[in-house]
């Protein structure tokens, strides 16, 4: 029975091309008759890019967004790259009208990773296309519980479970780690509201004058042109922190990996803003198996990751005050920090992609009444 992966760009700088890739290198470990779709120009992972069963389509995040033209762009190649495909998994939402109509009778599966699994948050057309696309699916994976429970509420479906991301923790160990910088907060991404950096800045402004931390860094994009970042540097001004806190911009894996083993503590305060969110924040994760002690939020995706006192600190969303209080216990506490740190290391190395793959073959037999895997 031969499985048709679809993805965008297998890229492990970002979400979507992480985790459609690292389970499609698992699902091809474990002897899944495999066809990658996707577009192989992008796929940054080598050895993905060189499999030999790999079907090209345009790519979504690449092109021209608009659902009608998209959908148009994507249907020919489609039907062509899953001809032979007994089952298909649509890792990336927004390709998940196109896989509908291509797989005709055949059984395929949803990828449920975030923002794009809501069909309320999309234009009207779009917001369409998806619900019937996800109401007609046989499986519905989510990354987390938190994702699952949103889109079951929005789009009134049933057939979900929760394959949750992982982490490759050998990837963030280094033999001599740069030494931690006593006061460093650190939070990792893009500059979106969704993040809740804004909250991160005003309880570091707290902690600094209260002499417990010292520096607040943001890794990762930070588009000028958006409103949400000229709103924070504003804030930084307002808050005369200018030398305090470091906006990078992109940096490469070796610098991020570094950020993590500086840091004291690494926060990612999600919020919901507007239909956005976070469905599970893998940040988290890999500040863990950096054995860097995390504070994030509850009711988002860092509910799946995050185990509270034990690998980290979760507080209600949107709630600087809580937010301050548990990044001053992280600082100031020895002892507590030690034991979040060998927590988030245990955390770390239990959620594997080995782990979620096999995950993924359970919920494949449940929806298939069958196994994929070469054992079956």
């Amino acid at each position: 029975m031969k499985l048709a992966l679809v993805s965008d760009a297998l890229d492990p700088t970002n979400g979507w091309g992480r985790y459609a890739g690292e389970l499609a290198r698992e699902l091809i470990a474990a002897g899944v008759d495999l066809r990658l779709v996707s577009p192989r120009r992008l796929a940054t992972m080598a050895d993905l890019r060189d499999y030999p069963d790999h079907a090209e389509i345009p790519s979504f995040q690449h092109g021209r967004r608009h659902p009608l033209r998209m959908f148009q762009r994507t249907l020919p190649p489609l039907r062509r790259a899953l001809r032979g495909a007994d089952v298909i998994h649509c890792m990336v939402e927004p390709y998940a009208p196109g896989v509908a109509l291509a797989a005709g009778r055949r059984p395929y599966l949803v990828s449920l990773v975030g923002t794009y699994s809501i069909p309320s948050g999309r234009p009207w057309i779009e917001r369409w296309l998806l619900r019937w696309a996800l109401r007609r699916a046989r499986g519905l994976p989510a990354i987390s519980d938190y994702t699952r429970r949103r889109v079951e509420a929005d789009a009134n479906v049933r057939q979900t479970s929760v394959v949750p991301l992982a982490v490759r923790a050998e990837d963030f160990q280094r033999a001599e780690p740069p030494p931690r910088e006593p006061g460093l907060i650190v939070s990792v991404g893009e500059s979106k509201p969704r993040k809740g950096f804004d909250l991160a800045l005003e309880a570091f402004a707290r902690l600094k004058s209260e002499g417990v931390a010292h520096r607040y860094v943001v890794v990762g994009p930070s588009d000028s042109s958006s409103p949400f970042v000229n709103q924070l540097r504003t804030r930084i001004r307002e808050l005369e922190l200018d030398s305090f806190v470091t906006l990078t911009g992109i940096v490469s894996e070796n610098e991020l990996v570094d950020w993590y083993h500086r840091a004291r503590v690494v926060t990612m305060p999600y919020r919901l803003a507007g239909s956005d969110f976070d469905g599970f924040g893998l940040v988290l994760l890999e500040a863990n198996a950096c054995g860097t002690p995390v504070v994030s939020a509850r009711d988002s995706g860092a509910e799946e990751p995050v185990i509270h006192d034990h690998n980290g600190l979760l507080v209600p969303p949107n709630d600087v005050p809580a937010l301050t209080d548990a990044l001053r216990g992280v600082l100031t506490d020895g002892s507590r920090w030690q034991a979040l740190a060998d927590g988030g290391r245990r955390r770390a190395d239990a959620m594997t992609w080995r782990r979620s793959a096999q995950q993924l073959l359970d919920v494949y037999a449940e929806s298939l009444g069958r196994r994929l895997d070469a054992r079956a």
